[in-house]
């Protein structure tokens, strides 16, 4: 991938016929994609709010399950559904149910007057990229709770106890026992949701195909449209590059933010 990116190889252009061409490419893609740098930024977007909010109701959905709820195991299975569905079902799913003209979620939205009625979700820039989100929390939700709740209930009971002798109420255990415990637990939810939402393609693509116009056309669909629509693949490369390379920051970030700061916490005297 990264000797392609460095040719003007493309299928459409056949005088391109992969001749080396250094860092043309990225030079270009850096200085000059207007539509990449879009691409980019909506899909960090896309993942800052998805994975926050998929993050906080999976954390307090699997808090209240972990105190109140007694048959966890009959719930957590009911969880697992949305999270069972492969990402083109759920993208072919929801195209049905929020389709303009016969679609059963459009309807009933069209009735409590929350959409009008000359209007369709996946036709409005103002409301493709709200329910994506919503549709990948809808999915993703349960992961988080799941993960979540194991960590949970792997917690030893005896520093909450102790603390419950000291007179610490349920809010100080909380900020102070519970969430440094599970501070890895968390660290590993937030990295596989951000690395899987950073590079989203199938639901996206059978919903909207990136439209309309491109906003909702996320760094993955940008990828491969520039890959296998204009056969640019030298400067396809290079766009898929890009994207390993943002998830291989993001990696490093989460490992120096979350487990050299517990390591410095545990070598303390």
């Amino acid at each position: 991938m990264v000797y392609t990116a460095m040719t003007d190889l493309s299928f459409a252009n056949p005088d391109q016929k992969g001749v080396f061409i250094g860092f043309d490419n990225f030079r270009r893609l850096v200085r000059e994609d207007a539509i990449f740098w879009g691409s980019f930024w909506r899909t960090i977007r896309f993942v800052l709010v998805a994975v926050s909010m998929e993050f906080l109701l999976g954390f307090a959905l699997a808090w209240l399950i972990w105190r109140y709820i007694e048959r966890q195991r009959l719930l957590t299975t009911l969880l697992l559904v949305p999270m069972m569905l492969a990402p083109v079902a759920v993208g072919l799913i929801w195209r049905l149910l929020l389709q303009g003209d016969f679609g059963m979620a459009t309807h009933y939205l069209r009735a409590v007057g929350l959409l009008s009625q000359s209007s369709a979700v996946f036709s409005s820039p103002s409301l493709v990229m709200p329910t994506i989100i919503a549709i990948d929390v809808w999915q993703w939700t349960p992961f988080v709770t799941l993960i979540i709740l194991a960590g949970l209930m792997s917690l030893p009971r005896s520093p909450f106890e102790a603390a419950t002798m000291d007179g610490a109420g349920p809010w100080r255990q909380f900020t102070d026992i519970l969430l440094p415990l599970m501070r890895p637990i968390i660290a590993l939810v937030l990295l596989l949701r951000g690395i899987d939402a950073f590079k989203e393609f199938d639901k996206v693509f059978i919903m909207t195909g990136g439209g309309p116009g491109t906003v909702s056309e996320l760094l993955s669909i940008y990828a491969y449209r520039v890959n296998f629509k204009t056969w640019n693949l030298g400067y396809g490369a290079a766009v898929s590059f890009m994207v390993y390379l943002v998830v291989l920051i993001m990696c490093s970030v989460f490992y120096k933010a979350v487990y050299w700061k517990s390591a410095d916490q545990g070598a303390r005297p």
